[in-house]
């Protein structure tokens, strides 16, 4: 008898700690959701560096193509407009290529930066366009006839010297 009471009481506390275990765990994860940043401001810096994240490897290979200059090394954000360093809008499909229905986009992206040589000097203020469809990001549809990015357009503005 005390073997079998002894036995119960060993399962109810088993069952106990283990129940207590899970809910700890449960409610742990729930309190790892960061906070989310209540500026505008915030959020559009936040994106803006998603978007770089997402599209570096397309970034970068266009701002080597423009250079065609093997010492270039990569680029910095624009510290006086973080924020506004990426903006993106619904295409047109008017965009160069969209001859057929397959190659359309749905966005366009904009992104400003600072393209920086070995050295860290900055090489101009630099505004991509990128049409982006979103959608071909993971398709099965070969890269090279329906990219899911496709710049459209580079603009180059020379540094302003200091005098």
């Amino acid at each position: 008898m005390k073997k079998r009471i002894l036995i119960i009481f060993s399962t109810v506390l088993l069952s106990t700690m283990l129940f207590t275990i899970d809910t700890e765990t449960v409610n742990s994860q729930s309190n790892d959701i960061p906070d989310f940043p209540k500026s505008s401001k915030d959020n559009q810096q936040l994106f803006g560096y998603f978007i770089l994240d997402i599209y570096h490897d397309d970034i970068y290979q266009a701002i080597e193509d423009y250079y065609k200059d093997s010492t270039v090394h990569g680029y910095d954000t624009p510290g006086w407009k973080k924020h506004d360093m990426v903006s993106i809008t619904e295409a047109n499909n008017n965009i160069e290529g969209n001859d057929e229905r397959n190659q359309s986009y749905s966005y366009v992206i904009k992104i400003t930066l600072l393209p920086t040589n070995e050295k860290g000097i900055h090489l101009g203020t630099d505004t991509l366009y990128f049409a982006v469809e979103p959608k071909r990001y993971s398709s099965q549809q070969d890269p090279n006839e329906f990219p899911s990015i496709k710049l459209i357009k580079y603009e180059h503005k020379a540094l302003q010297k200091k005098h």
